[in-house]
């Protein structure tokens, strides 16, 4: 399971893997759960990249 925290850090990676997304669409994705995160605290995004990787190509269900 590959983890990441935080946003700029989500941001970042997926410039690594030439799929650029900026932070404000990042946040307005999550805002409206269309994208997988957990939250385990206040303040604190965690990002599965696993999980990221699978939305991305389209296999991810958030229901």
């Amino acid at each position: 399971m590959r983890k990441i925290r935080g946003v700029k850090n989500l941001v970042d990676y997926l410039k690594s893997i030439d799929c650029p997304i900026s932070e404000s669409t990042l946040y307005r994705l999550v805002r409206k759960k269309e994208i997988p995160f957990n939250r385990p605290s206040p303040g604190v995004l965690l990002f599965d990249l696993n999980k990221i990787d699978e939305w991305l190509s389209g296999e991810e269900n958030l229901a």
